[in-house]
């Protein structure tokens, strides 16, 4: 950022530093784009004038310990005091959360390093990083390590964000700080839902979210934020699976995960899954979602017919459950919406196998599985094969993967070949021409009647105008 030169001039020429997480990713080689800056005082006075002069968003994140934050040109710049009774840098620094994120550099020499492009080994072993609590040996181990109990338990927000490094940096959690973990536990309920939110969709953002949620749930963690999920724990599921329904469900998401970074490694003709991914970024923490938690309504749908377990219903149940743990944890609407649809339609392609090796399955049931779930399909089949995946029961079929793959391929070529391009063309009939032609009133009746005209036309059995009208016809008739 060109506007870092001028932080000093605005500040004064009093010592100003770059500390935490710019400084770490620089070290890293990691892009980032926000920044965090830190004086000694009158942190919040600094960012206004900061915000005046770029013409940035200005906002007061915390009065009493002196933060704020300017958005400017989509970077963000946190501006903050020393906290506490830190009176230096050293102190301030080691009352942050963890080792790694405890180093700072004078703004000048975090400037020169970035326009350097210097690598991890000059700035690491450079005598202008300050580091009082060894960050830089814990960074070229790997380690994740907090700076004592005590900094944990100050913000019990750094329990969750242990494990949004650990996905994100590919880093290990010392057994140390991860017996405080597990010790201060109960205390995650206590932050905001949205500050807590934010952790876990950076972890679902991550390529590690499957290795974060088995480590969270070691430390017991994850029955700490969604108590939904205990339940699910030693429920066993006899059959397809291998695992208890919590066991499979991890599980589920790791397979996810691979199929995410290579859906051709399961389905052949994956390009549509392929543009899926790269166009839906934003929905992809969603679908991990949606995959994490697809069997959570197993538990308390759980039955027996004879002497076979069954979990009739858990999709709907599930759904609904979602929804409750969507709303305590602030989800927007359209995650909600998403998450929760998936669950509901997790079954469906298992459903359509019954149809595939009858030679099936139908236009008409492939229609309605499409109109469900829209352009998302890709995104339903991902999950299905995930969940195949992750069970390996005695009584799983062997060509179940394979099966799935074929249904894809079916529902693919039916989407693209057949049911897009009657969608691209104009209506044959339109709600206007209902009202016209048959003298029926605006209504839920009229959006019902141009629904069966679509599926009668994607079936081949209507292609004209006049053959639609005589459809309707009879379909009034006969009602």
């Amino acid at each position: 950022m060109k506007q870092l030169a001028n932080i000093k001039e605005l500040a004064e020429n009093k010592q100003v530093w770059v500390a935490g997480g710019p400084v770490r990713d620089l070290a890293l080689g990691r892009n980032f784009i926000d920044l965090d800056i830190v004086v000694s005082k009158k942190a919040i006075q600094l960012a206004r004038l900061f915000a005046e002069k770029y013409g940035g968003t200005f906002l007061i994140l915390h009065e009493e310990e002196g933060v704020a934050r300017v958005v400017v040109e989509k970077a963000i710049v946190d501006f903050s005091q020393f906290r506490g009774t830190a009176e230096t840098i050293e102190q301030d620094l080691l009352l942050r959360d963890f080792s790694i994120n405890a180093m700072a550099l004078d703004l000048d020499k975090f400037t020169f390093f970035l326009k350097q492009g210097t690598g991890q080994e000059a700035i690491l072993g450079s005598s202008a990083l300050i580091d009082p609590a060894d960050g830089k040996n814990d960074l070229k181990r790997g380690n994740i390590r907090a700076i004592s109990r005590q900094n944990l338990k100050n913000d019990p927000l750094r329990l969750v964000r242990a494990f949004r490094f650990m996905a994100e940096l590919g880093f290990e959690i010392v057994p140390q700080t991860l017996e405080w973990i597990k010790e201060l536990a109960t205390l995650v309920r206590i932050p905001a839902p949205e500050r807590v939110d934010h952790e876990l969709h950076l972890i679902m953002a991550s390529n590690s979210a499957a290795k974060a949620f088995n480590a969270m749930l070691g430390a017991g963690l994850l029955f700490e934020l969604f108590p939904e999920i205990e339940q699910m724990s030693g429920v066993d599921q006899p059959g397809f699976h291998h695992l208890d329904v919590l066991g499979h469900s991890v599980e589920a998401l790791r397979c996810l995960e691979q199929l995410i970074e290579d859906p051709c490694t399961k389905f052949s003709k994956c390009e549509q899954m392929e543009y899926w991914l790269k166009v839906n970024a934003d929905k992809i923490p969603a679908l991990k979602w949606a995959v994490f938690f697809h069997d959570v309504g197993k538990p308390v749908c759980r039955g027996l017919k004879g002497e076979r377990v069954t979990f009739y219903e858990h999709d709907s149940a599930g759904a609904n459950i979602v929804k409750d743990i969507a709303k305590r944890l602030r989800w927007p609407k359209k995650r909600t919406d998403f998450t929760t649809l998936l669950i509901r339609l997790h079954m469906r392609p298992f459903h359509l196998l019954n149809d595939l090796r009858k030679s099936g399955p139908s236009k008409r049931a492939m229609r309605r599985l499409l109109k469900e779930i829209g352009e998302d399909y890709p995104a339903l089949f991902m999950l299905a094969m995930a969940d195949s995946m992750a069970g390996k029961g005695p009584l799983k079929p062997p060509e179940l993967d394979e099966e799935l793959e074929r249904l894809w391929e079916k529902i693919d070529h039916f989407h693209k070949n057949t049911m897009k391009p009657v969608q691209s063309r104009p209506k044959l009939l339109t709600g206007h021409d209902l009202q016209q032609i048959f003298g029926l009133s605006q209504g839920p009746l009229i959006g019902q009647i141009l629904d069966a005209v679509e599926e009668a036309q994607v079936e081949g059995r209507i292609n004209s105008k006049q053959q639609a009208v005589e459809f309707v016809k009879k379909l009034l008739n006969s009602t």
